[in-house]
């Protein structure tokens, strides 16, 4: 999935290649499959966008706004798959669920693995509320208002703290947005916490080296352009290598001698060294 730092790397790439192009040829195939999700009718798709110049483009957790001069905005987000941007002379991908065609021959394709949030908002003002919303729900990581003390005043106070584990905070954005499965395996060693810790469980210190670790894996990644495991505009990967992964499963934890091993809890793999992240249900 395409998480925060492959979101902004996506960002950056797009901003500095698609403002002045002209939409020419809108095709959204995507919209007919139940994992592609979006709240218009294909001719509303194509009618918002077909003529349509881009102005800008702005990023928030993981969803991608492409904002065009005239008003409606291309907004991509909660996706797995590949962005792609291809010259006039180079073919583009077989499939897509996306295919937006510029009047100077170049392709912009989306192709979504798993499901994705593809829509065509009529003005910015509605990409805008989008956004807001996001970030109502929870916080960009990487923002001067998210702080060790901001944090622990809100956790403290936190209704849900009994009953949320670290994995399941850090994913389903109770805090923090845009961050999902393939970066909190390297947070929570980082943290040297269990993906069952619950929340409330977490004494001063612990829960400030949760927020430093889920900033230092952020940062690292998005000076990274993303994962290794994932492709940019121009299907490049990242520089990003996990620590606690599929790759490393098997083999010796970076700070200790212990063997990193495999478990599945909410909905996912999970990657831990047990030495360094203790189970709590042995520990107490």
């Amino acid at each position: 999935m395409l998480e925060y730092p492959e979101i902004k790397h996506l960002a950056n790439q797009l901003q500095d290649a698609i403002p002045g192009k002209t939409i020419d040829i809108v095709s959204f195939p995507g919209m007919v499959r139940n994992f592609v999700f979006s709240e218009e009718t294909q001719p509303v798709f194509r009618e918002r966008l077909h003529g349509k110049t881009f102005d800008h483009v702005e990023s928030c957790g993981n969803h991608l706004y492409l904002f065009t001069k005239e008003g409606p905005v291309l907004a991509i987000g909660d996706t797995g798959g590949k962005l792609l941007l291809t010259p006039s002379n180079k073919p583009i991908p077989k499939k897509f669920d996306l295919r937006l065609t510029f009047t100077d021959g170049t392709t912009l394709t989306m192709s979504v693995q798993m499901w994705g949030f593809i829509r065509a908002y009529a003005a910015a003002a509605d990409a805008i509320a989008h956004q807001e919303a996001v970030l109502q729900e929870a916080r960009d990581p990487l923002d001067h208002k998210v702080t060790r003390r901001n944090f622990l005043k809100w956790l403290r106070a936190w209704e849900e703290a009994p009953k949320i584990n670290a994995k399941k905070f850090i994913i389903s954005r109770k805090y923090i947005t845009g961050l999902g499965n393939g970066y909190t395996q390297d947070i929570l060693w980082h943290a040297r916490l269990h993906p069952r810790r619950k929340m409330d469980s977490l004494d001063d210190e612990e829960a400030m080296h949760l927020l430093d670790a889920i900033q230092l894996v952020t940062i690292q990644a998005v000076q990274a352009n993303g994962r290794t495991t994932e492709r940019d505009l121009y299907d490049q990967p990242g520089d990003y290598e996990v620590l606690m992964g599929r790759a490393t499963l098997g083999t010796t934890c970076p700070a200790c001698d212990d063997e990193i091993i495999k478990f599945s809890f909410e909905g996912g793999a999970c990657y831990i060294c047990p030495s360094c992240q203790p189970d709590p249900r042995i520990t107490g």
